[in-house]
């Protein structure tokens, strides 16, 4: 095997194995996600202080609130409210060259958290047509559970020269969505949880619900007791019992394109390259005319 093979990783995720023994590759760049989110406001802050505790050598930390959304789309939203919407191309192209990221890198990001805000950068690096990216499998936390090497040290890499790319198949927005309520050739996935789902909890920006004819897979059904990703069998049984097949167009939305982006990566595992409603309930539900449905 070449070393060009061994680089690239062998599916969207990788376990820690993999990683710690290509540290220090040329092109491997391994980008830490953490974000901190409030699950009640839905605001989120930056992840910095976390990495600065500890974080996989040679990593660095990308905010992808303040870097890497676009920073325009939090306008008429209530205080506090982040929508996490996708930068311009040229603005994601800047920023993941301040990383060190090219053309030819090879990125694992992962964050300490579920891996939402990891499936979220490589949701973002695919919709930039950059396909050499996986998330580390069991993220932080799996990490260092299994006694791998942890870094304090803030890596500085030299720029990185990226040019970004556009993959429209793997983004869905407002208008496409609702021209999919009701659509058979189409399923619209939520991945929020259940009471969620059923609107008993109203959402940050004041109203509670689902888009009409969605199914749950809630993002914690994904994964397994040691925060990996669940096996490829166990994941397309649980996608297909809510009508979620290959032959269908496949959109996943939560509340502002996170946990949607983690059952996107589940279901990239099984081969199905679901769009993510960027923007998801936040731009959806600030609509007073756009229609949702409880229980």
């Amino acid at each position: 095997m070449s070393s060009a093979e061994e680089i690239v990783p062998p599916g969207h995720v990788v376990d820690g194995a993999w990683l710690e023994a290509r540290l220090g590759h040329p092109r491997l760049r391994v980008i830490d996600a953490t974000v901190v989110l409030d699950p009640e406001t839905w605001g989120a802050s930056s992840g910095r202080e976390i990495y600065e505790a500890g974080h996989v050598p040679g990593a660095t930390f990308a905010d992808l609130v303040a870097e890497l959304s676009d920073p325009e789309a939090d306008a008429g939203l209530p205080e506090g409210v982040h929508a996490y919407m996708l930068p311009s191309a040229e603005r994601f192209a800047e920023a993941v060259a301040r990383h060190g990221v090219g053309n030819d890198s090879v990125v694992v990001t992962y964050d300490t958290s579920a891996g939402m805000w990891a499936a979220r950068l490589w949701w973002m690096f695919r919709v930039f047509d950059h396909d050499d990216i996986a998330v580390l499998d069991g993220g932080w936390q799996r990490w260092t559970a299994e006694g791998r090497p942890v870094s304090t040290e803030a890596a500085e890499p030299a720029p990185g020269s990226f040019t970004a790319g556009w993959r429209p198949e793997l983004v869905a927005d407002k208008q496409e969505v609702a021209a999919r309520i009701g659509d058979p050739d189409a399923v619209l996935v939520n991945a929020l949880w259940p009471e969620q789902f059923r609107g008993e909890q109203p959402l940050p920006i004041g109203r509670a619900g689902r888009i009409p004819g969605s199914v749950n897979v809630p993002l914690t059904d994904t994964l397994d007791g040691t925060g990996c990703l669940r096996d490829r069998q166990a994941l397309s049984q649980r996608f297909a019992a809510e009508g979620v097949t290959e032959d269908r167009r496949v959109i996943t939305y939560c509340g502002g394109g996170i946990a949607a982006s983690l059952d996107a990566l589940a279901l990239a595992e099984v081969g199905i390259d679901a769009a993510v409603y960027d923007g998801s309930l936040v731009d959806w539900a600030s609509d007073p005319d756009a229609p949702l449905e409880t229980g």
